[in-house]
């Protein structure tokens, strides 16, 4: 049976990091965020319109996302079906229809200011959420400062959430943050640094803070980068990660590493281990064939309590501005825990401009 936005399963994100190690470019080419993700620019929607289906529309979306030469739209929606089947002994399948996300996008740019404000609002389903709010200044150079509400710079920003690395590390779509960065950017790399709450925006603490630095190379056909944070809270929380990308013909390999070390309520410490290894190959226009294989050890103190996960995945993006998904993933637990060891099968509609 065909599914999508499997329980635990979350597509809410328009950020593809494959295809900016595809075409060697930075998040910052097609998206109206320097750090990808989100609003759209106009070269992303060329490429969304022209390049990435297999027959573009005559809709200009570069026109209907612009109401002026300083508002811009944009939107993602994804609607799911999806079927889940666990190791459980009773109710061991679920079946559902959803709404899985609808995000509307708006960018304001100040004239000859050089500032722009930024504002990512999930709008289903359940109540508006705010995603992103932000007052962004870009230099001349193409550095920027920005404030306010976002989503920190952290690794690989992978389209799925419920990837272990993401949800390990709490760097997803579901975790945005009150905060400050102040990204570089060179011909072939990118720095940034930021200071945040370190509180999921629901609090503050003068005298804790969440410290972060991500930096990036870009080489001619392939990408290395690594981020390192401090979480210096009542239980403090480090992280540091190693990932990268390569382009090899029509497949683009992406992988992740994750190293993160809890203080417990105890004063002891928990490492935790994440990885994620992904292949893209691109066989046709508008077709995208994905694989994926995650490793997650919650506690590196404790012997065979490892987690794993396999996805393969169609994405089909017949004409501009709509793209199919299916597939199906294969998560596997310890035996004590049946309703963490579970098979998934999807399939997701989403529509972008």
């Amino acid at each position: 049976m065909l599914i999508a936005g499997l329980s635990g399963i979350s597509f809410i994100s328009s950020a593809e990091p494959y295809l900016a190690v595809k075409n060697n470019l930075p998040c910052a080419a097609c998206h109206s965020n320097p750090n990808g993700g989100g609003l759209r620019n106009d070269f992303g929607r060329i490429y969304g319109q022209s390049v990435l289906p297999a027959k573009a529309s005559a809709l200009d979306t570069t026109e209907l996302a612009k109401i002026n030469q300083y508002f811009t739209l944009g939107a993602n929606a994804r609607f799911n079906a999806n079927f889940q089947k666990t190791d459980e002994k009773e109710n061991n399948t679920s079946r559902s229809f959803e709404v899985a996300s609808t995000q509307l996008y708006l960018n304001i740019k100040m004239p000859e200011t050089g500032l722009s404000f930024y504002l990512d609002q999930q709008v289903a389903p359940g109540s508006a959420i705010n995603r992103e709010a932000f007052v962004i200044y870009q230099f001349d150079d193409q550095d920027f400062i920005k404030a306010g509400k976002l989503y920190l710079p952290y690794g690989l920003r992978i389209e799925d959430d419920s990837a272990f690395i993401r949800q390990a590390s709490g760097m997803n779509f579901d975790n945005s943050d009150n905060g400050v960065e102040y990204g570089l950017n060179f011909a072939d790399s990118d720095i940034n640094f930021y200071m945040a709450n370190g509180t999921s925006q629901a609090s503050n603490n003068d005298n804790s803070f969440l410290y972060g630095i991500r930096a990036e190379h870009r080489f001619s056909s392939f990408r290395i980068g690594t981020t390192a944070l401090l979480n210096d809270g009542d239980r403090q929380t480090q992280m540091l990660n190693l990932y990268g990308g390569a382009q090899w013909g029509n497949v683009t390999f992406l992988a992740e590493v994750d190293y993160i070390k809890l203080e417990t309520l105890t004063d002891e410490d928990i490492g935790q281990l994440a990885s994620l290894a992904e292949i893209n190959f691109q066989w046709r226009p508008g077709w995208n064939i994905k694989l994926t294989a995650e490793y997650f050890d919650p506690d590196n103190g404790i012997s065979e309590n490892e987690q794993s996960r396999y996805s393969l995945i169609g994405e089909y993006t017949p004409l501009s501005n709509i793209q199919l998904r299916f597939g199906v993933r294969v998560k596997q637990d310890i035996p004590q825990k049946p309703q963490q060891n579970h098979d998934l099968a999807f399939i997701q509609s989403h529509f972008y401009f």
